[in-house]
């Protein structure tokens, strides 16, 4: 083990077990390395999605906008027709509602 002292005379510890606490010591420094390593890249990769996420919040948003834009911008084009075709109260007679000048039943000639 490099740890950079000798080991003191007054040790109980014989030189075998005093390898094998290091190596354990340096095994489980390489496992927590490798541990961080991984809830970094864990890590990397949640903030891509997130920015992912993000920027497809904000477009939906931007179209949601757009979207009630144009629906405003329609509804005052269909008020201003409807004042147009002198419909009352904004509403437009549905087509079934009009009346031909002429009707003919032709269908129930024989």
């Amino acid at each position: 083990c490099s740890t950079g002292f000798s080991m003191p005379d007054f040790w109980e510890i014989d030189h075998q077990a005093f390898l094998l606490m290091c190596s354990s010591v340096q095994k489980a420094l390489f496992e927590e390395e490798d541990h961080v390593k991984k809830l970094q890249q864990k890590v990397a990769t949640l903030e891509k999605r997130n920015k992912q996420l993000r920027e497809r919040v904000k477009k939906v948003k931007r179209s949601l906008r757009q979207a009630r834009k144009n629906s405003r911008h329609l509804e005052l084009v269909n008020q201003k027709l409807n004042e147009k075709l002198g419909a009352p109260a904004g509403r437009i007679p549905h087509l079934n509602a009009l009346k031909p000048e002429h009707a003919r039943a032709s269908y129930l000639r024989g």
